[in-house]
């Protein structure tokens, strides 16, 4: 088979959305027509917009939710299961339709649409949409990947983290959108459970407990267009951090010591499921449901060009070393009194899914393997200015240095490998080199790692944190300044990796996109080099 680049040109796409007009309506969304078969709407069902992800080689996910009411706790829609169509084309006017198919929104997934699409051509732009009512959703782009092993020159990679809808406009999604990339990835921390910082906007609900709670976040999300924009403009890989759930929780137990186990799990299983109804997720993610566990790690692999490796850095967590009294999340600890830290036991992923990576890891022979995870993988402290000793913090990759050290091992040994790890979290820039033994600034460099900052979360000590960051030889750029995201023009040779600013995000008309700093690994480097 010959080499090609992953997506093929095509005309504009028209992403528009019906979101200002939708999340003003009032009354009924809908009602069931007699029979209970054809729903006839008064509002735009397709107001949270449409999706694609987790791509095969023969196919992806489309989504959609029907929501002509989206910030009702139903959605405005009646109590009914929905016949959905959606059809496929190799063109973007829908001359030459490939699929065409029926799926049913249940009301009890909140009447979300996960249409699992299999018998595409492999490495294959299409467009998809969706009928219902009389009604036909925007049109989205998805992408196949090219078959396993197949040759591939190039692909466009973005990845984000960290979109607080009240603390700015997304800037960030628009880029993304306006780049045409091949692939958006989500480190975590998609949607925010609680209001903090600045705002500029302001979230439909309270702080989310119960499913039609959590729907309710997603929705108000979702309406916003250059989300939507994003959605619709390539497939989506996505993780979780912390904001999907409740801040800095590991595994079912609550930062807060007053909520017991059974208490949250209830309110964890209401927010995985919402957020599985409002992604492009296969229906295997939620087979889990009934122990109150979700499925979202696994690999993608993009014929010989790349693989990427989804973890849960949330789900398998052993809990925070060292907690306070008032506090189970994360903690500013001094190391040296807390040695519960360095317990070889403690994981940060959980045994399943470490020894899948331990398998899975650079084994498709792909020429670049990334590993996407929530947040700063390498190793930083900062120094507490009374004692003047080293503090770490206990909820990210420094409170669990054996289960670091295990996973840098992991990517050390695939020699063949040239390794990247991507993150989030931290609203922050980060460009590191990977280390072993971070102890010992002259060990090998076993990887490179890029972490982004965020789409629009708050970050107030740059300073303290750029003072720090020089200590150490192995972080090569930092900044907390800044919104935006991370893009990727990865081709065979090399990697190269643009920190996407995009503007004053606190102004709707503040989008101004450019790159701060752009980085490249060269094949085989295993480090990176400011271009």
């Amino acid at each position: 088979m010959g080499r090609s680049r992953l997506a093929l040109p095509s005309r504009r796409l028209v992403l528009g959305s019906a979101a200002a007009g939708a999340a003003l309506a009032l009354g009924t969304g809908c009602r069931v027509a007699s029979g209970g078969s054809a729903p006839v709407f008064r509002n735009d069902p397709f107001s949270l917009g449409v999706a694609s992800g987790d791509p095969a080689s023969d196919g992806f996910v489309l989504w959609t939710r029907l929501a002509p009411n989206p910030l009702d706790p139903d959605g405005g829609m009646a109590p009914e299961a929905v016949d959905v169509a959606w059809e496929i084309a190799s063109d973007d006017a829908f001359v030459q339709i490939v699929r065409a198919g029926v799926e049913r929104a249940l009301p009890s997934h909140g009447h979300a649409v996960h249409a699992e699409i299999h018998g595409l051509e492999a490495g294959r732009e299409y467009f998809y949409r969706f009928h219902v009512g009389g009604v036909t959703s925007p049109v989205g782009r998805a992408l196949t990947t090219p078959a396993y092993g197949a040759g591939v020159d190039a692909m466009k990679i973005a990845w984000a983290s960290c979109a607080h809808y009240e603390q700015g406009y997304f800037h960030a999604y628009r880029d993304m959108a306006e780049e045409r990339v091949d692939l958006v990835i989500h480190t975590g921390d998609y949607i925010y459970e609680s209001s903090w910082g600045p705002q500029v906007r302001r979230h439909v609900t309270p702080e989310p407990y119960t499913l039609a709670d959590y729907r309710r976040v997603h929705a108000n999300y979702r309406l916003d267009p250059d989300l939507q924009a994003a959605a619709a403009i390539a497939p989506w890989l996505v993780t979780w951090d912390d904001h999907e759930v409740d801040n800095d929780y590991a595994g079912d137990i609550s930062e807060e010591p007053f909520v017991s186990v059974e208490d949250f799990r209830a309110r964890r299983l209401a927010a995985y499921q919402a957020y599985w109804e409002n992604m492009p997720l296969r229906r295997r993610s939620m087979l889990e449901r009934a122990s109150g566990r979700m499925r979202i790690w696994g690999q993608t692999v993009f014929g010989n060009l790349a693989e990427i490796n989804m973890t849960d850095g949330r789900q398998f967590k052993t809990p925070m070393a060292c907690p306070s009294e008032g506090d189970r999340g994360g903690q500013v600890i001094d190391p040296a009194s807390c040695p519960e830290r360095e317990d070889e036991t403690r994981t940060y992923l959980g045994e399943r899914q470490e020894s899948w990576l331990r398998r899975s890891f650079a084994r498709s022979g792909a020429s670049w393997s990334f590993m996407v995870q929530p947040t700063l993988f390498s190793q930083f402290y900062t120094t507490n200015p009374e004692t003047g000793q080293p503090t770490s913090w206990t909820d990210g990759w420094d409170g669990y240095p054996a289960a670091r050290r295990r996973l840098a091992e992991t990517i050390a040994s695939r020699e063949d490998a040239d390794p990247i790890i991507l993150g989030g979290d931290t609203h922050c820039y980060w460009v590191t080199e990977v280390k072993t033994d971070y102890a010992d600034p002259a060990s090998l460099s076993v990887g490179s790692e890029f972490v982004t900052t965020a789409v629009t979360s708050h970050h107030s000590n740059h300073d303290l944190f750029a003072a720090n960051a020089a200590n150490f030889d192995h972080i090569k750029h930092f900044d907390a300044r800044e919104r935006g995201y991370g893009l990727i023009n990865l081709t065979q040779q090399r990697a190269e990796v643009h920190l996407r600013t995009v503007g004053e995000v606190k102004r709707q008309d503040g989008y101004a996109p450019a790159d701060q700093k752009v980085y490249v690994v060269e094949r085989g480097a295993r480090r990176p080099i400011e271009a």
